[in-house]
């Protein structure tokens, strides 16, 4: 094997979320060898900054949850008494995941085609041309919620179709001879938490700067934490699970 050959992972592009420009490893991929050029700027720095505050957003959410009366707990209570992966003909869009994380996906893609962040912006605007806003504190507002709205589009299906991925791989038995660290469900499980886990810091971000929706954000929150407390319900062990240069 010639030294250009080795420098490639094996199968890395299993496992990973397809967002090649957000990558520190496209240059130990041969998929996207195979693609065309992209232009790649500062990956780690970007999702080192995105994750830094995750344990805040989880204690934001759960304090204002509450304080709305939200439950968010009883999803897992009633994922408990209906679900049953034994029951082979049970369909996979009826399992309580998939239907959460499809409820995400609707719920998330008619708040982005609203005319929420176009009515922010206007604002903006207003704000800029009344000397009310610096010019820079405009750009730098700006930029942050488009950084967050790409990052919310990137994951919008990959979310639910992903969890999908986790339910079907769970309802034969042919993983069951594999050390955790290989399990295919596993892995998939893994990169789903991961997708909902940087929707999440996104979404935080656009409540952080956009006041007049909050609640409408904070529902959208609530269903990714019940989504990703059911994903760890039903896989566990799914953090086992070493995705190729990524996880070594």
């Amino acid at each position: 094997m010639d030294n250009e050959e080795s420098t490639f992972i094996s199968g890395i592009h299993n496992w990973c979320d397809r967002w090649c420009e957000r990558c520190s490893f496209t240059a130990r991929c041969r998929v996207f060898e195979r693609e065309q050029e992209r232009d790649i700027n500062s990956p780690d720095d970007f999702w080192n900054s995105l994750s830094e505050n995750f344990k805040e957003t989880l204690e934001m959410l759960h304090a204002m949850a509450e304080e709305q009366g939200i439950d968010m707990d009883q999803i897992l209570a009633d994922t408990k008494k209906e679900t049953s992966l034994e029951e082979e003909d049970k369909l996979l869009d009826e399992h309580p995941l998939s239907v959460i994380t499809d409820q995400y996906l609707f719920e998330g893609k008619d708040w982005l085609e609203s005319l929420r962040i176009k009515n922010y912006f206007e604002g903006l605007v207003h704000q800029l041309n009344l000397g009310l806003m610096e010019v820079s504190k405009v750009e730098i507002q700006k930029a942050k919620i488009e950084e967050a709205l790409e990052v919310i589009h990137w994951y919008l299906f990959f979310v639910h179709v992903k969890s999908k991925r986790v339910l079907n791989d769970l309802l034969g038995d042919f993983w069951d001879e594999f050390p955790e660290e290989e399990k295919s469900y596993n892995g998939s499980a893994k990169i789903a938490m991961i997708s909902m886990e940087r929707s999440m810091q996104a979404w935080k971000l656009l409540f952080d700067l956009l006041e007049d929706e909050q609640d409408s954000i904070l529902n959208l929150l609530v269903l990714l934490d019940k989504s990703r407390k059911m994903l760890a319900a039903l896989v566990p062990n799914y953090a086992l699970f070493i995705r190729p240069g990524f996880d070594e």
